[in-house]
């Protein structure tokens, strides 16, 4: 039956009646678009051949509109079917990936077997050391920043040019390196005393602490309980008591540390930092670039870097970094340790309190010293040279 617009109209109204006498509102939308389509299409023509006005056209009913419907359930299900198949290789590509890793892992792991430096017991637990510089007498301990994978690869660079005039001792802590992993809770008194002790075993009576970053805390901690032992402290951009006062960023750095240590600790276990450093180990580790790391160290650094760094201690000290913080809110060094503090340009420019606060811990005013050195927190990379040429002026 040939039917114009009005009637069209009329057919269109008559279903929607329809649809919502039996509820089926939902399609009253459809019904709409179909037929203001068939309407469009229809001027669009008329206006191209000048003829239409009587044209044929067929007439908008119940099973057109189905099937429609079914035409737009038949896209939904193959767009469905493509996702899963997507959805399934990508999880097919990840277990692949975590299996090689985990192979990977087994058979790399006796690389690492006394990869370097030498053990001291601490609790019944095995500690790592590496002692350079052995026949000069003036000893400097370095301790470093959390979540490092290897203090003592990291820390190479800086041991090898200060060794030249002091005893350089790098401590690897529990959890760290090549240190025991203990499981024990990592509060900032349990920490220095593991660390103090080691000093001990090693027969050290009279040192300066070096700090990077959280050791900084430890340091102060270590100065206030054995000060007799401590000649002085030098920090590479260490933290300070009251920091966590000033957030430079909307979320704390304990939860940005936390959010960073969770996505490399994805890239290692899916094998992702694996796969981009095969053939280039400098890519794995986070190092000084100009240091002529041999093939071997760099393949240990990697190998620790990829497999090790993060362990359960190590976030267990992220954890009680807050409390670890508040335990020092009030320390400061004792007037019998000066203090050389090295600190960021970078951090001084996003917190405007960073360098007045690392003033604020020092109480020896004759030596102690705040140098701010344009670069970001690993200051010891950028800035080797010129810390190590100042810490031999500043001990003399």
């Amino acid at each position: 039956m040939q039917i114009r617009i009005s009637e069209m109209l009329d057919n269109a109204s008559e279903l929607i009646e329809e649809n919502i006498e039996v509820r089926y509102t939902n399609d009253n939308d459809r019904i709409k678009r179909i037929v203001f389509s068939e309407i469009k299409y229809m001027r669009r023509k008329h206006r191209k051949t000048g003829r239409g006005r009587n044209k044929i056209m067929q007439p908008v009913t119940a099973q057109r509109i189905e099937t429609v419907k079914d035409k737009e359930k038949d896209m939904g299900k193959k767009i469905l079917k493509v996702m899963q198949w997507v959805l399934g290789i990508i999880l097919g590509v990840a277990a692949a990936l975590l299996v090689w890793n985990f192979i990977c892992k087994k058979a790399e792991q006796s690389k690492i077997e006394n990869a370097y430096g030498k053990t001291v017991e601490v609790n019944g637990n095995s500690m790592v050391v590496d002692i350079k510089g052995e026949d000069n007498e003036t000893t400097i301990i370095l301790l470093p920043g959390w979540g490092c994978a290897s203090p003592i690869m990291e820390f190479l660079p800086l041991a090898d040019m200060l060794s030249e005039d002091f005893k350089v001792i790098t401590i690897e802590p529990f959890g760290y390196g090549l240190s025991d992993r203990v499981g024990t809770e990592r509060e900032i008194s349990v920490i220095v005393d593991e660390l103090h002790e080691c000093t001990q075993k090693l027969g050290c009576d009279r040192y300066y602490l070096m700090a990077h970053s959280l050791s900084g805390l430890y340091s102060l901690y270590w100065a206030n309980t054995y000060p007799q032992e401590v000649a002085g402290f030098i920090g590479i951009d260490p933290s300070v008591p009251k920091q966590s006062d000033e957030e430079p960023l909307p979320i704390s750095m304990v939860t940005l540390n936390r959010l960073s240590a969770y996505f490399q600790k994805a890239a290692n276990v899916f094998g992702i930092t694996r796969l981009c450093s095969i053939g280039h180990p400098e890519k794995a580790v986070y190092a000084d670039t100009s240091y002529p790391y041999s093939e071997r160290e760099l393949e240990v650094f990697r190998i620790l870097s990829m497999d090790f760094a993060y362990s359960g201690d190590i976030m267990n000290e992220l954890n009680h970094m807050e409390d670890n913080l508040e335990s020092v809110r009030d320390m400061k060094f004792p007037e019998s340790v000066p203090v050389l503090q090295f600190v960021s340009g970078d951090n001084c420019e996003m917190m405007e309190s960073w360098e007045p606060l690392h003033r604020e811990v020092i109480t020896e005013t004759d030596k102690s010293e705040v140098l701010r050195l344009d670069g970001g927190h690993y200051l010891h990379f950028e800035w080797k040279e010129k810390i190590v040429q100042k810490v031999r002026e500043w001990i003399g």
